[in-house]
């Protein structure tokens, strides 16, 4: 018997528990996906829109929480942070502000959208400034991907937000999603889904383009608070894993863009503005979600503005 277990250590047969939990402790570092809408403050597309007067200024409030999150964390004593700047074309974070010692990922069509830079070897997940589903009542400037075409997104009939598809792409390396940022809306959806998962609410949202707000500085103030203890008692919290197989569902907001992304030949049309696709694989889920958009984006500029 000896003999035999000896024989399976050296061939690495032997304990998958062992190796799973080398694995664990080899894992270090904060991934942190930031996007815009859910910061303190921001409650109009005009403040969330390149080129607008007031972009700059939110792109400031942005910068800001994030760093908020990072010293939290940084308190708690993590020293490794890669940032994925998560909101609109993905140029937003100033960063000359921004903590210098972080990694930060920007610019767009980059694979995995906002996940992307998600691996293995970081501990846990933060989201910043996130925002609820499209459709939430609520909910500041609700959405899910992409504003002008997304009606919902459903994986096995349930209903997804960016920070539940994102959620899910963290637990797919065994990374633990331990933060949320944004309305109360947006924090609530969250903690259904994500259990242990801490949310910290910096606005209240009346209607999708007003909320009473704290104070961009008692924010942040929370936020540093809230990655603090996120990190101080996430160790224990579950990792956020879908189970396959799995069926993806986007409701489209017309029939156009249903058109043209069933040419594919592994897209079914469900119904006018729906389309599915199957697969064993969540991160094939994902891909072909970021793919579908980008296909059917021509029909969200197909008439001109009046």
């Amino acid at each position: 018997m000896r003999a035999a277990v000896a024989g399976a250590r050296r061939m690495g047969a032997l304990p998958a528990r062992r190796r799973a939990s080398a694995r664990e402790a080899t894992r270090n570092g904060v991934f942190i996906s930031v996007d815009m809408e859910g910061m303190a403050g921001i409650v109009h597309l005009q403040q969330v829109m390149r080129g607008t007067s007031e972009f700059e200024r939110s792109c400031r409030l942005m910068t800001a929480e994030t760093n908020a999150a990072i010293a939290g964390a940084r308190r708690a004593g993590v020293d490794r942070f890669v940032v994925n700047d998560s909101h609109g074309d993905m140029r937003n974070l100033v960063l000359e502000e921004l903590d210098p010692g972080v990694e930060v990922i920007s610019g767009f069509d980059k694979p995995f959208s906002m996940g992307a830079g998600l691996d293995a070897t970081f501990e846990f997940a933060f989201f910043i400034g996130y925002h609820a589903s499209a459709g939430t009542e609520r909910a500041v400037m609700d959405h899910t991907y992409a504003g002008r075409m997304v009606s919902q997104v459903r994986i096995n009939g349930q209903v997804q937000s960016e920070a539940t598809l994102n959620a899910a792409l963290a637990g797919n390396y065994g990374v633990r999603t331990a933060l949320i940022t944004g309305d109360q809306t947006a924090v609530a959806e969250a903690e259904r889904e994500l259990k242990g998962i801490h949310g910290v609410v910096v606005k209240q949202a009346i209607g999708r383009q007003a909320a009473r707000s704290l104070h961009p500085v008692e924010a942040c103030r929370r936020i540093e608070e809230g990655a603090f203890r996120a990190v101080t008692d996430g160790r224990e919290r579950p990792v956020y894993r879908l189970k396959g197989p799995f069926e993806l569902e986007i409701d489209w907001l017309s029939t156009a863009m249903a058109d043209l992304v069933s040419y594919l030949p592994e897209i079914e049309r469900a119904s006018g503005r729906t389309v599915r696709y199957r697969s064993e694989d969540y991160l094939d889920c994902y891909r072909v979600l970021l793919a579908l958009i980008g296909l059917a984006a021509p029909a969200a500029y197909q008439y001109p503005r009046p």
